[in-house]
């Protein structure tokens, strides 16, 4: 009940225009609804129609059909004008939920499965409004109206009519509860072929490295395969509801005509009445089989909308405080404080660290693979919270900080920069909201980016694609160095930015970033010791314990120390 709580939380935003659309529509319902009892006049007064009466009976009739064409699509109007934005609402909310996750939800989230259940979701809210809202709330107006009708005729049939009204929704109810098990099972197989294709698409490079092709497809047939047995199943169980309404449906028209008999036999009813009852049950009984997949449509839909709508549950980890602190980074000065922290899955990472870093110094964090490095650059961003001890940024604990305001401070350039497949302008301008054409050529000519862009035939309109695949490396690295110009931040964190570069495109970086570092305070990320030799500090991680700290000469002369050992390494070209 809590997927329809949310739902109508979001159509109540429109009340008035909803209620409005549901008055109008029981209203076009029941005008239609009384065209039997018209049949029945004109039938049972057929001989005694004067030109007069019988004109004012056409009028009437005339005037119902026509009002209910005009009222009919203004409900419909009045419906779409609510629906319409109700989606947007629900989209953008879905969406801004999405973007606020932590870091931690879109590091194991399948984008394929997630793209599937977002549209599958946005399209059953519409239909379980048209469903609901106007199709199923018509039906009952009409089975009261029609039970009404056969009251007023033999109150042996209204019981009957009820009866077997009652008798359809319930086995259909049992029937469709497996449907809806079975149509879980296809959406799961559904959302496995999405997240294959999608995850190939992405990795379209690493499948023509390996000449991968054939694998990839025979993947995706087997998935196919597995889709296939559940589609049949889930179309076999559609199959036995609808022989099972269609069935139910003929045995109550029957009986419910061959219990009338005796009223037409014995003249207790006139003909006008029989065609009243017989009007109303081909009414009824040919639409329960449509009444009945639409509960089917219903319960199978509510199944997505609660798969869309519980994204809105998933829980932030990283809160922002109730009472943040008003915070402008003045100085950009940055310590850990007694930092013990642990991953999820229990590996421990940092054990009771404690650095601080001046402003406007640069600091290198050195170590091997696993020893905690990206781990505190992450804390710092508060990609994460500490288990124990403090990240302090101008003395303020960034847990008193609201997020955004924290991030606002700090530029970061990446080991592997992903860029929107938009132009290079857009990419470099996506650090500072309303960036002016100047300000980002003026970045882009800071990072050692603008000459190379001018040679493009398009300039700064050019395309970078998808993760910026049109781009080398070190193109890439030097627009995510644009971005941190445009920015402007006092704080800069470097991750291992030029680890996997070629000489060329090492020179122009460290060049980008002599320059971006004046009067910043620089967390350097280091694998390629030769980049941090002119760090302020350097300290050595292992196993996630501060070993070894201080300037690279001082390091050096340590002749049994670990970054000695790795100058030592990376010096004699050998490998780690």
């Amino acid at each position: 009940m809590k997927t329809f709580k949310t739902f109508y939380s979001f159509l109540w935003k429109y009340k008035w225009s909803f209620i409005l659309s549901q008055t109008i529509g029981v209203i076009t319902v029941a005008s239609y609804s009384s065209m039997p009892f018209i049949y029945r006049y004109m039938i049972d007064n057929f001989h005694a129609f004067t030109a007069k009466s019988f004109f004012v009976v056409v009028g009437v009739y005339g005037s119902i059909r026509i009002g209910g064409i005009i009222f009919g699509n203004l409900s419909w109007l009045l419906a779409e004008k609510v629906i319409n934005p109700v989606q947007v609402d629900a989209k953008v909310k879905v969406f801004s939920h999405l973007q606020s996750l932590d870091f931690a939800f879109h590091t194991t989230k399948k984008s394929g499965e997630l793209i599937s259940k977002t549209k599958r979701g946005d399209s059953a809210l519409g239909r379980i409004d048209d469903n609901i809202n106007r199709e199923l709330v018509d039906d009952l107006f009409r089975f009261i109206i029609a039970a009404v009708a056969f009251s007023l005729i033999n109150l042996k049939i209204t019981y009957l009519f009820l009866f077997f009204i009652a008798t359809i929704v319930l086995i259909s109810i049992f029937l469709i509860k497996k449907n809806i098990k079975l149509r879980a099972r296809y959406n799961k197989e559904e959302d496995n072929i999405s997240h294959i294709i999608a995850d190939n698409l992405i990795n379209y490079e690493t499948v023509k490295y390996f000449v991968s092709e054939k694998r990839e497809i025979f993947n995706l047939v087997e998935a196919f395969k597995k889709w296939t047995i559940s589609a049949w199943k889930l179309i076999t169980s559609s199959l036995r509801i609808n022989a099972s309404v269609r069935l139910l449906s003929a045995i109550a028209t029957i009986i419910i005509l061959a219990m009338l008999g005796g009223d037409v036999i014995n003249k207790k009813i006139t003909a006008g009445d029989f065609i009243l009852v017989m009007t109303f049950l081909m009414q009824i009984f040919p639409n329960i089989e449509k009444i009945v997949f639409r509960l089917r449509d219903i319960m199978k839909d509510y199944t997505d909308l609660k798969d869309y709508l519980d994204i809105l549950d998933i829980p932030l980890v990283v809160l922002d405080p109730e009472n943040p602190l008003d915070f402008k980074c003045e100085k950009g000065e940055v310590e850990f404080k007694n930092l013990s922290f642990s991953y999820q899955d229990g590996q421990e990472s940092l054990k009771n660290i404690s650095i601080a870093m001046s402003a406007g110094t640069s600091t290198a964090l050195v170590g091997r693979s696993g020893s905690g490095k990206t781990t505190m650059t992450k804390l710092l961003m508060r990609v994460y919270d500490p288990n124990e001890g403090q990240v302090l940024v101008d003395g303020f604990d960034i847990r008193q900080i609201k997020k955004e305001d924290l991030r606002r401070n700090i530029g970061i350039v990446p080991q592997e920069p992903i860029l929107f497949n938009s132009s290079i302008g857009y990419n470099i301008g996506y650090s500072l909201e309303n960036a002016t054409k100047e300000e980002i050529e003026n970045a882009a000519k800071l990072a050692n980016l603008h000459d190379f862009i001018v040679t493009l035939e398009k300039g700064y309109d050019t395309v970078v694609g998808e993760r910026g695949v049109k781009l080398s490396g070190g193109q890439k690295q030097r627009l995510a160095i644009a971005r941190v110009f445009l920015l402007d931040p006092k704080i800069i964190i470097f991750d291992e930015a030029t680890s996997h570069l070629d000489s060329e495109s090492e020179r122009l970086i460290q060049n980008s970033m002599e320059k971006l570092a004046e009067g910043k305070t620089m967390i350097i990320v280091a694998h390629r010791l030769s980049t941090i030799m002119k760090a302020d500090k350097i300290i050595v991680l292992d196993n996630g314990n501060v070993i070894e700290e201080g300037k690279h000469s001082d390091l050096l002369s340590r002749n049994s120390g670990i970054y000695k050992k790795l100058w030592d390494l990376q010096t004699n070209h050998e490998i780690e």
